[in-house]
């Protein structure tokens, strides 16, 4: 995991300094208004606050920026998301809004930063920035959360007397055929690293009709059962720790379906599931969009494989030079 990457999972933990200085920010700003002795340390108190916030929002905006293009909510290099301006969706809000209370609190600085008496408060336009800042930085807050944990909203089904039964699928709820990977061929006698499933450590196995096909780089027929299991990286070495499930079948007519299953996703690496902690995606399912651009044909191709594996520790010698 590179550094940025690091940043970019701690995300979360960054944005705590602007939301909890919003919240404490409008109890200085309003005792800040009354002229007279003793207000010059409101309005000092006030200064503190509103820099902390910034400072945070700083921080939280350019981790936030990598958060969303490691989770795909932003392409690589775009730095502003696309959408509709009179139906923004909850990213959208949650970016706009955050880049507004940067914006705000930058100007409540310039306002609190005015040379004024040591008696004087500090003024009307102070105040009513410093209120707009600080509710930009809650609903953002807001959006963010959302982002982290949708909510899912259950519409009521009904009941008709003549309906036909629903199709039960045994699937439903887990890749069963693909857990059981196992009992398919093994197509590594030892886990490789692969960069572009996350840095993991993996290892492949398939039914017999894609064996053959899988080993010669060739496309896989229909009937084919590929599944790739991981485990995330641990000083250089596969770990204890198991990350997502893949699996690859080639259904009629030579049309790829790729299943993605992650039955307790770590929380530094919920990122890369869009804040769920547990993730199940298969067919047609927009999470997949990146895996279909490379797997629509099948497997990748032999060049693109991975064949770094566990290093091999170096045999002692004696101080003769002999093994």
């Amino acid at each position: 995991m590179s550094w940025m990457d690091w940043i970019a999972f701690k995300h979360v933990l960054f944005v705590h300094l602007p939301i909890a200085a919003a919240l404490m920010a409008p109890l200085p700003l309003i005792a800040a208004q009354r002229p007279g002795r003793g207000i010059k340390p409101w309005w000092i108190a006030c200064r503190y606050v509103v820099w902390a916030g910034v400072l945070g929002s700083v921080t939280a905006v350019i981790t936030g920026l990598r958060a969303a293009q490691t989770a795909h909510l932003l392409p690589s290099g775009e730095f502003i998301a696309r959408g509709s301006f009179h139906d923004p969706g909850t990213f959208q809000m949650h970016q706009w809004l955050a880049g507004s209370s940067l914006v705000l609190g930058l100007l409540t600085l310039k306002t609190l930063h005015r040379r004024r008496e040591d008696h004087q408060g500090i003024g009307v336009l102070a105040l009513f920035l410093g209120l707009l800042w600080s509710g930009a930085t809650l609903v953002a807050a807001f959006y963010g959360n959302q982002l982290s944990h949708p909510v899912v909203i259950k519409t009521p089904v009904s009941h008709s007397v003549t309906a036909a039964p629903p199709k039960v699928d045994p699937e439903a709820s887990a890749p069963l055929r693909a857990m059981d990977y196992m009992s398919l061929i093994p197509m590594h006698v030892e886990p490789v690293k692969s960069i572009p499933h996350g840095n993991r450590w993996i290892r492949v196995w398939a039914n017999a009709k894609a064996a053959d096909a899988y080993r010669d780089g060739k496309p896989l027929p229909e009937g084919s059962l590929v599944v790739m299991n991981t485990f995330e990286d641990r000083w250089g070495k596969p770990g204890y720790e198991q990350g997502p499930l893949y699996a690859l079948e080639v259904k009629p007519e030579g049309k790829s379906s790729l299943t993605f299953y992650w039955p307790r996703v770590p929380e530094a690496r919920r990122n890369e599931t869009h804040g769920q902690d547990r993730a199940y995606w298969r067919d047609d399912d927009p999470n997949l969009k990146s895996c279909m651009a490379c797997h629509a044909q099948g497997m990748a191709p032999m060049k693109d494989r991975s064949k770094w594996v566990v290093p091999k520790p170096k045999p002692k010698t004696d101080e003769a030079g002999t093994k």
